[in-house]
């Protein structure tokens, strides 16, 4: 079943190991490789894990308990669990695929730590800068935003939703990973994913390397920051409500200036990766069925506006972002077909 399971699946194995030997090859033309490794992610992955595989485990005795309520409680739920979940069928596909996306996430975040070494920041931030004043009639996008979003409560709100994305993509990989229905919609999302992560996050990140709104002043020390209203209201909301996207745009700046490799370390700003991996879901759920595509669709809008309301990207990097994805998960389909 293992050899099954990478056979029909070669291309996207095969996209992971050649993603991991283009990132050490970098790193060391680049002479950082210090800045990478395969294993930094490696304790999140399996935190994350035993945390998802808890909840379930949770639901399903849960379920039992309240719903079916079986004479003999115990035995009905092992022999639930091991005749339906945690099948040798399952495992075998879906283990796999977590252990590549651990090492995959790993190298991910080193080749973003090295997007400054090998295009140093400086020259599209200005440029993003205008186009998107110009896409928007001349106003900055997060001004537009102001008048329904700019409340401490409601950005206080947005915050704890953009934060989930992590967790949600992590339970989408995970589901995908695991399931045994639509196995071409499986191996399409898969292929789309990891293409995301590598063009998006990767490609054009390098070749378009950007910091976004709330790092702008920062990097252009000394020139009068279009985007310091932003960031005074959102430190003004941090004063009432926890804003943790401060914090956290903080840390990766101290990493940054530390030349550091650490979880979570990297700034990219062009394309949103955020964004083209919610829309995937939204891609990924119509696929499935109209209420994942709902659902999906919904986080994906809070998403796309709270990336621009809460300084981290241009609007302009969600709308590439929205393209690119949309091109990658059409080709992956003619692929899986």
């Amino acid at each position: 079943m293992l050899l099954q399971e990478i056979k029909e699946n070669r291309l996207i194995y095969g996209l992971v190991f050649l993603y991991l030997i283009a990132g050490w090859t970098l790193a060391g033309l680049y002479g950082v490789t210090d800045r990478f490794s395969i294993l930094i992610y490696s304790r999140p992955v399996l935190t994350t894990t035993f945390m998802l595989a808890s909840l379930f485990l949770g639901y399903v005795v849960f379920r039992v308990m309240f719903v079916d309520r079986p004479l003999r409680l115990t035995k009905t739920i092992i022999d639930e669990i091991k005749t339906k979940w945690a099948t040798k069928e399952r495992l075998t596909q879906g283990l796999p695929m977590v252990l590549a996306f651990m090492f995959f996430i790993a190298a991910f975040s080193s080749v973003k730590s090295m997007i400054p070494v090998v295009f140093p920041y400086g020259y599209w931030d200005t440029v993003f800068y205008e186009w998107d004043k110009l896409l928007h009639f001349g106003v900055d996008p997060w001004a537009l935003l102001q008048p329904v979003f700019g409340y401490p409560f409601v950005t206080f709100i947005i915050n704890v939703l953009y934060n989930l994305w992590f967790p949600v993509m992590f339970a989408v990989l995970y589901w995908q990973a695991f399931t045994l229905k639509q196995p071409e919609t499986r191996g399409r999302f898969f292929l789309s994913f990891y293409a995301c992560w590598i063009f998006n996050g990767s490609i054009l990140a390098m070749l378009l390397s950007s910091v976004g709104p709330c790092f702008y002043g920062r990097l252009y020390e000394g020139v009068e920051d279009p985007f310091a209203p932003q960031m005074d209201y959102l430190a003004m909301a941090n004063d009432m409500f926890p804003i943790w996207a401060l914090e956290t745009q903080n840390m990766l700046w101290r990493t940054y200036e530390a030349n550091a490799l650490s979880f979570g370390s990297g700034i990219s700003a062009m394309p949103s990766l955020h964004v083209s991996i919610a829309l995937l879901q939204v891609l990924l759920g119509y696929q499935i069925s109209k209420f994942w595509g709902r659902v999906f669709l919904a986080f994906f809008v809070v998403i796309l506006l709270g990336s621009v309301h809460l300084a981290w990207h241009y609007a302009i990097d969600g709308y590439v972002s929205i393209i690119t994805t949309y091109v990658i998960w059409w080709l992956a389909g003619k692929i899986k077909r």
